[in-house]
């Protein structure tokens, strides 16, 4: 066996790179696909690394070969494109597992400008000190390579695995449960790989593993190249399995935009009956009433006519104003974000809680569910409010974001957090925030772990109600 795995090694470091190849492929043809989720949306951050690290891997399978047919100095060229191909497949891990664990804006503008900056300076101090080693090109890659893997992604595999089971709250909340249970293999797989692949290496002049890919070898029997690409394969399953999420949420909007379609035509259907039936029956009496004033000679029994017609009148307008409340004009986006933004700098200056507003999407928006602004100041209201009484001296981030098809308003403070669920139960705010979501047919989430994060997702109808005629008021009575 030992000997069929070295004759046969070109055709498993091939099928090894192959495997993640077809993993950045999976999830790249999805990346246009809109989604609430961190974890979909940070998925395209392992499509990059399963893309990269393809290549690097067929590296160890091309250059070789062209050895035989290329100048030494274009060799050493591909060495060095392979080494740093690799380091920046190990890189985008690294981000991939930032994303994911959802930390603070800051908190993670510094890990990854850290991230970057080690990844720039890494291959510089490789490079110095082979040429005071006197080093060929391959031992400053072996060592490159080496250093990379457990400095980059070891904490990138780990980070990843930790991020991918926090994660499964959110899969939970947002009611798929059934892929909660693949983001919880694929956490460790990725822990698996990272062992693999970031603890037992290829021996090098510097920074050595743990292990070494020859010891493994010659103690289990197994190439280490094997184990990774079917520590790849399952991933790229799990991975698979997981954008199920986007056909999900596909039909969880669709099932929104049906019942804000029901209810409008519902509502439409009311206005028409108030109008054509209720309306028009009181209008007749009133005419009837009004006929019978002018016949009747009492002057008592007139005035009580007429008071009866007044009461009529005063009914007709609250159904009117009850009209008009039901056919109300929509709300539009640019009116949304002028009142948001009014909010947001009215509290800032009553409060002294930094508030940073930034809108985009306003002309491309999809037209918003009626009531859509007045829950959202409320909702904004609420949040802002929880950052000024738990969050202590922070900055609140407001972004409100439009599309075609979808709405988000999306509240982070780099407080200390919120622990707004005790004993299994939401607080009063964040209920009444969840249940205004959920009229406008939206869903709420919520972070309290790491300052406060509470995001806002709202599908976008495009069925309007036509308004109907405003209905004529009741002539006066004239009394003979």
């Amino acid at each position: 066996m030992r000997e069929f795995f070295e004759q046969n090694e070109t055709i498993i470091l091939f099928a090894h790179g192959l495997v993640f190849f077809s993993l950045g492929f999976a999830v790249w043809i999805q990346r246009r696909r809109a989604s609430r989720l961190v974890l979909t949306n940070a998925l395209i951050w392992l499509a990059a690394f399963a893309f990269i690290e393809a290549f690097a891997v067929w590296g160890q399978v091309f250059v070789p070969i062209q050895e035989e047919y290329l100048d030494d100095n274009l060799v050493d060229a591909l060495v060095v494109l392979r080494g740093l191909l690799q380091t920046g497949a190990f890189l985008f891990l690294v981000q991939f597992g930032l994303r994911l664990l959802q930390l603070a804006p800051r908190t993670r503008h510094a890990l990854t400008a850290l991230s970057i900056v080690a990844w720039c300076a890494l291959p510089i101090l490789t490079a110095v000190l082979a040429r005071s080693q006197g080093w060929g090109v391959v031992d400053w890659e072996r060592s490159l390579d080496a250093t990379a893997r457990l400095i980059f992604l070891l904490p990138g595999a780990m980070l990843a695995a930790v991020g991918l089971w926090r994660q499964r709250g959110a899969l939970t909340a947002a009611g798929m449960t059934g892929i909660k249970s693949y983001a919880a293999a694929a956490a460790g797989v990725l822990a698996i790989y990272g062992v693999l692949a970031g603890l037992i290496i290829e021996p090098a002049p510097w920074a050595p593993g743990p292990m070494s890919d020859r010891s493994w070898f010659e103690a289990t029997g197994l190439p280490l190249a094997a184990l990774r690409g079917l520590a790849g394969l399952a991933l790229c399953v799990l991975a698979v399995k997981l954008l199920e999420i986007f056909e999900v949420e596909a039909k969880q909007r669709l099932d929104a935009l049906e019942r804000s379609r029901a209810v409008a035509e519902e509502r439409a259907r009311f206005r028409r009956d108030l109008h054509d039936g209720t309306i028009q029956s009181i209008y007749a009496a009133g005419l009837h009433l009004e006929a019978l004033a002018i016949r009747v000679k009492d002057d008592e029994m007139r005035r009580e006519v007429r008071s009866v017609v007044a009461d009529l009148n005063t009914v007709t307008d609250d159904i009117r104003r009850y009209i008009t409340d039901l056919s109300e004009t929509p709300d539009t986006a640019a009116g949304i974000a002028d009142r948001l933004g009014v909010l947001a700098q009215e509290f800032s200056q009553e409060t002294g809680l930094e508030v940073r507003m930034r809108v985009s999407g306003v002309g491309v928006s999809g037209p918003i569910p009626d009531g859509a602004g007045r829950h959202l100041e409320q909702i904004l209201r609420e949040a802002l409010s929880n950052s000024a009484r738990h969050a202590g001296q922070c900055t609140a981030d407001v972004n409100l974001a439009f599309a075609p098809d979808e709405l988000e308003l999306a509240v982070r403070d780099d407080g200390c957090g919120v622990h707004a669920a005790e004993n299994g139960r939401d607080g009063h705010g964040l209920r009444n925030m969840r249940e205004r979501a959920r009229r406008m047919g939206g869903r709420l989430t919520f972070d309290g772990s790491a300052g406060t994060r509470i995001i806002v997702a709202v599908p976008l109808d495009s069925d309007v109600p036509a308004p109907l005629p405003t209905p004529r008021p009741f002539p006066e009575v004239i009394p003979s």
